[in-house]
């Protein structure tokens, strides 16, 4: 019953992750200036897209409790580091941590676009038997897939630079 339940208000989860995201990486990275009210904007449009298209947010499903459970490992591994040597800053400070976090991020992101695009690029959307080229660009899920990868590239792109 409780799983029935959360795949009627997965829609709104993922609209509401998406949103908070892409907020707080306009935000953050103030690629497109200072104004609050562009942010949110094009932050409300990336939501809504994830929630009229169904793959977007099957993809949303699929990769935020991988994140949450990686990111939960990396605290208590942090935390048994911290109790063992009482110092943390140099494992926090190194660039090699940096980039092995982002790259087991990057590779779960990876995975779940695979599980999620993979069988659109074997067969449906993406087959020889597309009509012409503006199917192929034009179709919701592909368009869904050029987002996530946007994003995830403008995100660890950000992360990697600080």
């Amino acid at each position: 019953m409780a799983s029935l339940a959360l795949g009627y208000i997965m829609p709104l989860l993922a609209f509401f992750f998406v949103f908070i995201l892409v907020y707080a990486l306009l935000e953050k990275t103030r690629v497109l200036g200072e104004s609050r009210g562009i942010h949110w904007t094009l932050s409300m449009i990336i939501a809504i897209f994830f929630v009229f298209t169904p793959m977007a947010t099957k993809f949303t499903a699929l990769t935020v409790p991988w994140v949450i459970i990686f990111i939960f490992m990396v605290f208590f591994i942090l935390l048994t580091i911290t109790f063992v040597r009482g110092k943390i800053d140099d494992i926090v400070d190194s660039k090699l941590i940096a980039f092995i976090f982002v790259a087991v991020i990057l590779i779960i992101f990876i995975f779940s676009a695979l599980n999620v695009f993979g069988p659109l690029v074997s067969q449906g959307a993406f087959s020889p038997q597309a009509q012409s080229m503006f199917d192929y660009v034009f179709n919701p899920q592909f368009l869904a897939m050029v987002i996530i990868l946007v994003l995830g590239a403008v995100l660890s792109w950000k992360v990697t630079s600080k």
